[in-house]
């Protein structure tokens, strides 16, 4: 039995493409941004505090990206059953994570460094931030 109960593996590729496109059919509200902080609320809950940024491509850049910061944070409850891609280090190939794992990895980011300077397409639903995909960024 694997760390995600009776799920299959989810792997980083049905995550960044079937299922992200499933959960913008569904409604999704898709942003781009970098994770702040993270907390707990009163009830437990994982709290996300997501800086948001837009991504632009933009061929005059060193690397064919533009990425502005919009000025905005905002506040989102991490779903128990959030899935996510988290690249570690300055590497560019990412690995699915739970949602316990990824917040465990993205803490001690955050603990180690400060901050989290990695950037995330981030899918939430409601309130809830179902889906986190790290975005390599050359």
């Amino acid at each position: 039995m694997d760390h995600m109960g009776d799920k299959p593996d989810i792997s980083v590729e049905y995550l960044s493409g079937e299922y992200a496109a499933q959960l913008i059919r569904d409604g999704a509200k898709l942003i781009f941004g970098v994770i702040s902080d993270i907390s707990e609320d009163s009830d437990g809950m994982t709290v996300l505090i997501i800086s948001e940024y837009e991504f632009t491509e933009d061929n005059s850049m060193p690397n064919g990206v533009f990425i502005a910061d919009k000025n905005m944070e905002s506040l989102y409850v991490l779903s128990p059953e959030a899935s996510a891609t988290f690249l570690s280090g300055r590497s560019s190939i990412s690995k699915a994570l739970a949602a316990d794992e990824f917040i465990a990895e993205a803490a001690r980011e955050i603990i180690t460094a400060g901050s989290t300077d990695k950037f995330y397409d981030i899918y939430i639903m409601g309130d809830w931030i179902e889906l986190l995909i790290a975005r390599y960024i050359p």
